[in-house]
Parts: structure tokens; sequence; C-alpha cells
């Protein structure tokens, strides 16, 4: 077979892997209810690497053992390097669609520090996460942040892939790239006004605990003291 029969082959089987790939893309883009939940796009170029910096950073300098999360974490693409480079934390990724996450589980063989679950991470808890990443759709970001706002805890790091999330505080920006074009990383804490609320809604539940004295029970009190006062002192009180 010539060269230029062996190069048309590949074409052909890339153009069809090609097709098959968009093909499956849409296919799950309407699974996941037209961008209820991103589909299948795994982290790759510079700002993968950026995003697995950052975490690498906050994983370095934890002095006891941290449960990292990923939602939407695809075939384990941030999970895998970092559950690799630290076998002394613990690692879970949440996807919905199958297909990536039986990758996931067959790229993570033999490693006991990572976990990957089928489920919708808009319905977890996150209260004992320690470091969450995530890179998901830019509609998702505000149903999303409300939900870690209300959970996290005050020490938890939340660090997301392009898209920006709502309610929670912004700690930084992280300029970044995939193959050149501009992109961003952005990076959360639970936000203090969430937390200023919290001790709001604390302080009137304890105020509307307290019982409400009524103007007869005050002036009950008032007569039963004037007459005390006035047996004290040797006086008379007529009987009306």
């Amino acid at each position: 077979m010539s060269c230029n029969g062996i190069v048309t082959i590949l074409a052909l089987l890339i153009g069809f892997a090609a097709i098959l790939y968009l093909l499956y893309q849409t296919y799950s883009y309407i699974k996941c209810g037209c961008g209820k939940y991103g589909p299948f796009v795994s982290s790759y170029g510079k700002i993968k690497e950026d995003m697995i910096e950052e975490a690498r950073a906050i994983l370095k300098k934890s002095k006891h053992k941290m449960k990292v999360t990923d939602l939407g974490c695809g075939s384990g693409a941030l999970l895998l390097p970092l559950a690799k480079e630290f076998p002394e934390h613990e690692f879970i990724g949440y996807e919905w669609d199958i297909v990536p996450l039986t990758m996931g589980k067959i790229k993570a063989a033999g490693l006991k520090n990572i976990t990957f679950i089928k489920g919708d991470y808009m319905k977890q808890d996150y209260r004992d996460m320690d470091l969450i990443m995530c890179y998901i759709l830019k509609v998702t970001g505000e149903p999303l942040g409300k939900i870690l706002a209300e959970n996290i805890k005050e020490s938890c790091v939340v660090i997301s892939e392009m898209f920006p999330l709502g309610h929670l505080e912004e700690i930084k920006q992280i300029d970044s790239s995939i193959y050149g074009v501009p992109e961003k990383i952005f990076v959360y804490r639970k936000s203090k006004v969430e937390k200023g609320n919290s001790k709001k809604v604390s302080a009137e539940k304890k105020t509307n605990s307290q019982p409400v004295k009524t103007e007869k029970a005050v002036k009950s009190k008032t007569t039963s003291k004037a007459v005390k006062k006035n047996v004290k002192g040797g006086k008379n009180v007529k009987k009306k």
C-alpha cells in the first residue's frame, strides 16, 4: 500500500472518530437536560495544569488529611494526577455520565485513595470537604454557588475552571489559557455575608424564643409590688 493510501485511511479514521465524538457530545448534551449538567469535556492544555498546580499548592500546605472532590469529574483529568501525587489525601469524583466515569475507574485501578461516584453533584453533601474543584457550564454557576455557600465549611476552598460561581467570596482570579485562548480560574471560599446572615438568623431565633411579657402581666407585677410595700410600711389598705 502506498503512502497516500495510508494517509487517506488515517484521515478517514480520524474523521470517523471526530463524527462519533460529536454525536456523543450531542447525545450527552440532550441527556443532561440541554445544559443542566455539563457534557463530558475533559480539562486540557495550560488551564488543566494551572488547576492542578493551584490544588497542589493547597494540598502541600495542609497538615492534616484533606477530602478533595471534583464536581463533574469526567474521566478524572484533574483528580488522577493529584491522587497519585498525594496518597495521604482522599479524592472523590462525581459524574452523571457513565461513559467518562467508567474510563476514570479504569484509569484509577490500583489507587486506594480515589473514588468515582455516579450521581448528581447538585444533590451531594459537601460539609466535610476541604477542597472542591469543578468544570461546569455557565448556567450552573449561580445555583451551584448557592448550594456550596450554604453547605461548605469556612476553611473549604473552591476552584472553578473557566466559569464563575455565585454566592461565594472570591479569593483571586488566575489568568490561564487553552492553547493560546485566554481563560480564567476562579478561587473562592465561604462568603462572609453568608456567615453573617447565619449569625443574624441565629440571633433572631434566640430573640423570638424569649417569652413576651403582656401589658396585663406587667400591671399585675406592679400592683403586687405596691401591695407588698404598703404592708411592709404598716399602712392599712382598704378593700373596695
